[in-house]
């Protein structure tokens, strides 16, 4: 009997805000790898604490208090390593050690296998996996809105304490412990926001069985032959492209004025899809538009700083020198510091502000918002964009955010998070902020998370010529043959590669900081591709 071929290992994170139904993602996308015959071993990051030499046991029976626990050991654990990626070194030795179980060697690959990770919390664990494992690595995210995990953490933290109905008394700490997941104010720290918006499919888990969504991700990693894209993820892509004609080298933002037209009945049904105006952060130019590269003349930003014309600097320099006159005139400063030069003492202050709300006022920057930058191009075009929809790359400011308003856009729909938008703080009675689903309040522009398959996998997982007719595949073909399909964009020697880049790694993981049996970790035998 012939021995069946080798089929690759695939590694899947996870990432999610606190209070997320992250293990329910985790269940279905391991019943969908199922079905294609591929077994899953999950690791838990936080179980892997357990071997950090400064480990110590959480409370028992008091859920907010364990995570929080585990938290600290989390970030403590990073700051000891010096690495934001330091939980994802445990994983791939974790990883290793799984494959010496079942093979004997760590660098033997378990065919038709997967490896899920719950849960990613720091980007650089995500830049780590895609360095060591490439396309062998796909990033899922899941998301719900911020009540909803407020109230899944306080009905756990209830439970768990034996007090089912009091979830009231335990949602103070639940927002706390979101707060710190979001993003904790250390650069080690826990930081979901910045995270999440790396995946490479948004699932909506604020709703019921909304991972069921996930199936259609793994369907074309495994090469369906005819699925396209959704609208959303259609418009989505729209605006990550034109996001890349942006020269702001801190933040490319594109957006994209979609008209969608749906079913009266069914909201989830679209008849249309039309893009009729686009817009990027970028300088405007004199006479109409926005300057691009090449052309002449050329304004931007970055031209101006080669000959170190910073304006903006010098309006919040004098802005904030013109504070410090008035605070000195009042005698509220001590005679040394009043007695200073207030520009001078305003350029020393001005490296220690970074941050803060004063630093991040984006009004005297020079480029046009994305948003914004998009309704002006539909007023360009005399196109009207009352009653449609907005997809942005990023979460839009509160000024972005006044002109949406006031423009008649009834849905914006967003990729990453944007925690210096104080949109929820002045706009509280004209928006509908962090919505699970994506139907439209009556006389509210309705904010939503963007769900379905990511920009940065887009042209691979929809490119027809990969895997349509010309490759052979058929419906029926591909459903007869689906417990025998590879995940098709995944090189079935792509092992070769990152068992090495495993082994270099790993030298980073100091036995003092965590606990590992480095000798069960080495190979027994050279790397050698696989005869069966």
């Amino acid at each position: 009997m012939t021995k069946p071929a080798f089929r690759p290992e695939i590694i899947v994170g996870l990432v999610g805000g606190a209070g997320t139904r992250l293990s329910d993602l985790s269940a279905r996308i391991r019943d969908r790898l199922k079905s294609f015959g591929y077994e899953s071993s999950v690791i838990k990051l936080s179980e892997l604490f357990e071997h950090c030499t400064d480990w110590s046991a959480p409370p028992v029976n008091e859920e907010l208090k364990r995570i929080e626990h585990l938290q600290r050991i989390g970030t403590g654990f990073r700051k000891r390593l010096q690495s934001g990626d330091a939980a994802v070194l445990a994983a791939i030795a974790e990883i290793r050690r799984t494959r010496c179980n079942h093979s004997g060697d760590p660098e033997q690959p378990i065919s038709a296998h997967a490896y899920i990770l719950h849960q990613l919390k720091h980007p650089d664990e995500v830049e780590t996996l895609r360095r060591v494992y490439g396309p062998s690595f796909v990033l899922a995210a899941g998301h719900a809105s911020k009540n909803s995990r407020i109230s899944a953490l306080a009905k756990r933290a209830a439970n768990a304490a034996f007090k089912p109905g009091n979830e009231d008394r335990f949602r103070g700490l639940a927002t706390d412990i979101i707060g710190v997941d979001d993003q904790e104010d250390d650069p080690f720290g826990q930081n979901t926001r910045d995270t999440y918006p790396k995946a490479d499919v948004f699932v909506n888990l604020g709703v019921n069985l909304g991972e069921q969504s996930i199936d259609r991700f793994i369907d074309l990693l495994f090469g369906h032959p005819f699925k396209t894209p959704t609208a959303d993820e259609y418009a989505m892509y729209q605006a990550s492209a034109v996001a890349l004609r942006s020269s702001d080298d801190s933040r490319q933002v594109g957006s994209a004025i979609v008209s969608l037209t749906r079913d009266i009945n069914n909201f989830n049904l679209i008849h249309n899809a039309d893009v009729i105006a686009v817009g990027m952060n970028e300088v405007p130019r004199g006479g109409g538009g926005f300057y691009w590269d090449g052309a002449t003349p050329d304004a931007r930003d970055q031209r101006l700083a080669q000959i170190n014309d910073d304006r903006p600097r010098l309006i919040k320099l004098s802005v904030l020198a013109e504070l410090l006159d008035r605070i000195a005139g009042q005698k509220l400063l001590s005679d040394e510091v009043a007695h200073s030069d207030a520009k001078t003492l305003a350029t020393s202050l001005l490296p220690i502000l970074r941050g803060t709300q004063f630093m991040n006022i984006g009004e005297f920057g020079r480029p046009v918002h994305a948003e914004m930058a998009a309704l002006i191009d539909a007023a360009r075009r005399g196109v009207a964009v009352n009653g449609l929809s907005m997809y942005v790359t990023t979460f839009p400011c509160h000024n972005c955010a006044k002109h949406i308003i006031a423009a008649g856009i009834r849905n914006v729909v967003y990729l990453e998070p944007y925690p210096k938008s104080r949109t929820a703080e002045l706009y509280e009675e004209e928006v509908e902020l962090d919505s699970d689903t994506a139907r439209q309040i009556e006389g509210k522009v309705v904010f939503s998370s963007f769900t379905g398959i990511g920009p940065r996998q887009y042209s691979q997982l929809f490119s027809m010529s990969e895997r349509g007719a010309k490759k052979g595949r058929s419906l029926k073909l591909w459903e007869n043959t689906r417990p025998e399909l590879s995940p098709y964009y995944v090189p079935s020697l792509g092992y070769l590669q990152y068992i090495m880049q495993e082994r270099a790694e790993l030298q980073r993981l100091q036995t003092d900081v965590y606990a590992w049996e480095q000798a069960s970790l080495l190979p027994t035998k050279d790397v050698h591709v696989r005869s069966d």
